[in-house]
């Protein structure tokens, strides 16, 4: 038996030993997605009234735990740093509270949290000892494993091994071990809808081959990388590797010749998707997994010519200001990367971002428009109306670098749904911003 051997098995505990080892006033980062230990976190809740004043911190959950009901507030708070469905569920009268920032201030928002337990998921060790942190490892692990007194990693083969040094730990950083299986995919995902497919069509003619592209989620954003998979020669450095992305690899659309930074590798933070997805990316040496607040650094980004970033967002106002968290004081998801990626496209040499959004939503009232006058009150800008590029709608896209108000409004009107541009117009007019 080597040392790492003999290390590992003096170190492997049973899931209810590895809770045990956490004490009341404990800070535990508790990792985002599928980096997140699910069999710990749901011993966890067998023994919440054993924990006084420990704070969770984690982001989009994928499991309800009973630790997200108010009455555990007192023994272990939930901070989000990313809502996903479950914990906007919670966010009004749950244990949710969320922390807003860009993905590039990952290290200064764990300057303040300063985790002193960290508790995530990692496959099993390879013969020199080091374990992958798996799909999301990118998601601040090695931020967060700088601060840690106590570090449980828990061992889940269906992890896929992904072995930059920037994704891997060794067993000696581990405090303790515990072995928990459960699979990490997701359903895969559907064929894109009607409306998706012509948002998609209408961002295909600003993308060239030979770009390095950057998608985010969703299901526009999956519409995308669909409608790009009969391209050539394109690059990938993105926040998240998806479905969609993985199926342009294998249609043969990416290879990543053209990159001038970093050729011939897929640059990502974090991926989640369906088991063809997980297996993609197991011992996959073009895919490099790195640290969330690096791979979204706007200068980091710029370093590929030719890029291009691709999101999606909620509501857009008349000047061009862009919601994607939420609306009103409710809140959906998170900043995220995507101003950090708006501003690298903008920095980039020959760079662009594009920001795509239904025209409409259905609401109790009735259709409502998502261009509109003005953003409801309270509602988060994600992307200032300063950096934004071009907005797509499934009626086109409109390029605003450039313009005057007056011009930003004409040109957003001209891709709103027919039914609300008379009126939108007739707005702007009555409140200035055209004549």
């Amino acid at each position: 038996m080597v040392e790492w051997q003999k290390d590992y098995h003096d170190k492997l505990i049973s899931m209810e030993s590895a809770v045990g080892k956490l004490a009341s006033g404990d800070k535990i980062w508790a990792g985002g997605l599928v980096s997140m230990p699910v069999p710990f976190l749901k011993e966890l809740d067998k023994h919440l009234n054993e924990f006084e004043n420990c704070e969770l911190y984690s982001g989009l959950m994928t499991t309800p735990f009973e630790f997200l009901k108010p009455q555990y507030k007192d023994n272990v708070k939930h901070i989000s740093l990313f809502m996903g469905p479950l914990e906007r569920k919670a966010q009004h009268g749950g244990n949710v509270e969320i922390i807003n920032f860009h993905f590039s201030n990952f290290g200064p928002i764990f300057e303040r949290i300063q985790p002193n337990v960290v508790v995530i998921e990692t496959t099993p060790p390879n013969e020199e000892g080091y374990l992958s942190l798996g799909a999301c490892g990118g998601i601040a692990n090695k931020v967060a494993l700088q601060y840690a007194s106590k570090v449980i990693f828990v061992i889940n083969d269906n992890q896929p091994f992904i072995g930059n040094p920037e994704n891997t730990v060794h067993v000696s950083e581990a405090t303790y071990l515990v072995e928990g299986q459960h699979s990490i995919a997701f359903p895969k995902a559907g064929m894109p809808s009607e409306l998706e497919q012509k948002i998609a069509g209408h961002v295909k003619p600003y993308i060239k081959d030979g770009m390095t592209v950057q998608i985010g989620i969703g299901t526009i954003s999956n519409a995308m990388g669909m409608a790009l998979m009969d391209c050539k020669d394109l690059g990938i450095h993105t926040e998240m590797f998806t479905e969609s992305l993985m199926e342009m690899c294998k249609a043969g659309a990416v290879n990543g010749t053209k990159k001038n930074y970093k050729p011939n590798k897929i640059v990502a933070a974090f991926s989640t998707g369906s088991q063809e997805v997980m297996d993609f990316l197991h011992h996959n040496p073009d895919v490099e997994m790195g640290s969330m607040d690096e791979v979204v650094n706007c200068a980091e980004v710029a370093k590929n010519d030719n890029f291009v970033s691709i999101n999606t967002c909620i509501m857009v106002d008349l000047v061009g200001q862009v919601a994607s968290e939420g609306v009103g004081f409710a809140q959906i998801s998170g900043s995220g990367g995507q101003l950090d990626f708006v501003r690298g496209a903008n920095m980039s040499k020959n760079g662009l971002s594009i920001l795509a959004l239904a025209s409409t939503r259905q609401t109790k009232n009735g259709l409502e428009s998502n261009i509109r006058l003005a953003l409801p009150v309270g509602t988060p800008v994600t992307t200032p109306r300063n950096d934004v590029h071009i907005i797509a709608t499934e009626y086109g896209a409109a390029n605003l670098r450039g313009l005057t108000n007056a011009e930003r409004v004409h040109a957003l009107v001209s891709i709103a749904h027919p039914d609300f541009r008379a009126s939108l117009i007739e707005e702007a007019k009555e409140n200035g911003l055209v004549h």
